[in-house]
């Protein structure tokens, strides 16, 4: 099974492996980056996207495939081939009028993606996901930072997920709290034990019990799908004062009844 990492954003992606700046007038949008379904068994469900080519000056030939994706312990994107995993949805996925399109510069189109969930899908089987991609068939002259000649193409992942008509059950629950002293991180390992996709902020805090200080280390967004184990990585700074200090994290995703904490003492010398 071929897996390969991805980044995923809202800007246009360049397939081409290049360094430094890229010029050239070529350009893709596709909105919005993501598209939720919530479908029973048997059910259809219809969701546009909006295919912008942003280009002055060259028109876009564009192909439409499908993948699968998750997040590594990290948060990471992994993507893969469409029905690699047992929650892929990829091949429940159909594009009315085609997968092919051409966009003259300037031009957008908004296109329909369907969704039909078979009838056999168990009730227990809660969320699916997939991965459309839209990447231009038709590469473009452009040159580099260094002013080197190279050739453009764009690509652009839209996440898709599925999830049936279960009551939602949000539940994380961290797992560990560690300090690694060689990279000065806090690392928090936690686990999403619910049956739909979660997302939140970790709030992090240390106090000096030596000094009285304290120091708030902001807050870290992550993204998690049902049965994930994830690793955050919190950096306590450049540089610790001597003293005994606990520290507080704090995953807040959603309502005040919907907080998981967790507390590490550790000194530093």
């Amino acid at each position: 099974m071929k897996i390969c990492l991805f980044l995923f954003t809202v800007s246009t992606l360049l397939i081409s492996q290049i360094g430094g700046g890229v010029y050239g007038q070529v350009g893709l949008s596709v909105s919005p980056p993501r598209v939720y379904y919530s479908l029973a068994a048997g059910e259809s469900g219809v969701q546009g996207l909006l295919i912008n080519n942003i280009s002055k000056e060259h028109p876009l030939d564009l192909a439409i495939t499908f993948g699968d994706w998750l997040y590594d312990e990290y948060g990471n994107n992994v993507t893969m081939p469409p029905d690699s995993l047992e929650n892929s949805c990829a091949s429940w996925l159909t594009m009315q009028g085609g997968t092919y399109l051409t966009l003259q510069p300037g031009e957008n189109r908004q296109i329909e993606l369907m969704m039909n969930v078979p009838p056999s899908v168990s009730t227990d089987r809660n969320v699916q996901t997939a991965m459309v991609y839209v990447t231009q068939m038709n590469p473009v002259d452009g040159v580099d930072s260094q002013g080197a000649a190279i050739r453009i193409n764009v690509r652009q992942g839209i996440k898709v997920y599925r999830r049936g008509l279960l009551a939602e059950r949000r539940e994380l629950e961290i797992e560990d709290m560690t300090l690694n002293r060689e990279s000065n991180h806090i690392v928090v390992a936690f686990n999403n034990k619910g049956n739909i996709w979660t997302d939140g902020v970790i709030k992090t805090t240390i106090f000096n019990r030596t000094t009285g200080k304290e120091t708030n280390l902001g807050e870290v967004p992550f993204f998690t799908m049902p049965g994930n184990h994830r690793k955050m990585m919190i950096s306590t700074g450049e540089k610790l004062e001597r003293g005994d200090y606990t520290a507080t994290v704090i995953l807040d995703y959603g309502d005040e009844a919907t907080l998981e904490a967790a507390e590490l003492e550790f000194r530093h010398e």
